[in-house]
């Protein structure tokens, strides 16, 4: 299911692109909102297992260290939930959802937030190296396929300089499995020491 936070910023246009897009759950959950939605995912394996057919997107398997099979300027949203963690060079992958983002299209980017104080403890304090998906292990058997590792600033930096000038992140507390705590916590989420420092995941959203 889409999470709020993430769909404050999908306004519902033409063109929709969901990067990693998995089974198409969010495809599913937008249908109507735009006048075209499009999966990308290097793989089928989880299409697969869906118990119905999709027929209102379309499904193009395309592998995203690569160039998109898109036009320029042509996407009014992308969402990359979760997935620039698993591509070899970030920087192009920004700077391709740049390419097919038009002009005043939104980026919406999630990923682990290394500088999580848990992510911390375990390098500092256990001597253990970064492990940010949990047990998840579809994509690999180490750290489900993680290659890379952001912070805040990180992340800000390569969209910036893929070309976006308007580039934003905030936390992204994971709001599943936490009571009153967490909800404070993410009250607070935009600001520097929560966003940093308390929450596992960072939200971006450029616009071109």
């Amino acid at each position: 299911m889409l999470d709020p936070r993430v769909k404050t910023f999908i306004k519902g246009k033409d063109v929709f692109v969901d990067f990693g897009c998995g089974k198409g759950d969010i495809l599913d959950e937008l249908v109507g909102s735009y006048g075209t939605l499009i999966g990308l995912d290097k793989y089928d394996k989880r299409l697969k297992k869906r118990s119905t057919t999709y027929r209102e997107w379309i499904f193009i398997q395309a592998d995203l260290n690569h160039q998109f099979p898109l036009s320029s300027d042509s996407v009014d949203t992308a969402l990359a939930n979760q997935v620039i963690e698993h591509i070899l060079d970030p920087r192009f992958f920004a700077t391709e959802i740049y390419r097919i983002l038009r002009r005043g299209g939104v980026g919406i980017i999630t990923t682990p937030n290394i500088r999580y104080v848990k992510n911390l403890m375990r390098i500092v304090i256990n001597g253990r190296g970064p492990r940010t998906a949990g047990d998840n292990k579809i994509d690999g058997p180490w750290d489900d396929g993680h290659i890379h590792y952001f912070t805040h600033r990180d992340l800000r930096e390569i969209f910036f300089k893929s070309g976006f000038s308007d580039v934003w992140s905030t936390g992204f507390i994971n709001l599943g499995n936490g009571g009153l705590a967490r909800r404070i916590v993410c009250r607070y989420s935009a600001v520097k020491p929560f966003r940093e420092f308390f929450s596992g995941n960072i939200l971006l959203v450029a616009r071109k």
